[in-house]
């Protein structure tokens, strides 16, 4: 699939995404009180680019630079643009 194919409300969307900008992380409380980060990167292929959420341990491992893949992934409308997010039934690998 590519970036300009992502629609909201999609699910199992499997990308390849080099990423371009990785936003500053910010904190949020889980729904059991804990607390957890969050952050937007963006990622781009030959399509276009597309906004991808990354939560917790992936902001550590995501970097401006690297190659991603998004297996089982899903999008929502979020501030009216279309994130894309692994979830918790998909994953991202950092492929370089």
């Amino acid at each position: 699939m590519k970036a300009s194919e992502v629609r909201p409300d999609m699910r199992r969307i499997d990308l390849e995404l080099n990423v371009v900008e990785v936003e500053e992380p910010r904190t949020y409380t889980r729904r059991d009180g804990r607390e957890g980060r969050v952050t937007t990167a963006v990622g781009e292929d030959d399509s276009g680019r597309i906004k991808v959420s990354l939560w917790d341990a992936d902001i550590d491992r995501v970097k401006v630079g690297n190659k991603i893949k998004i297996t089982n992934g899903y999008a929502r409308l979020f501030r009216d643009e279309i994130h894309v997010s692994a979830g918790i039934y998909g994953k991202i690998e950092v492929l370089e």
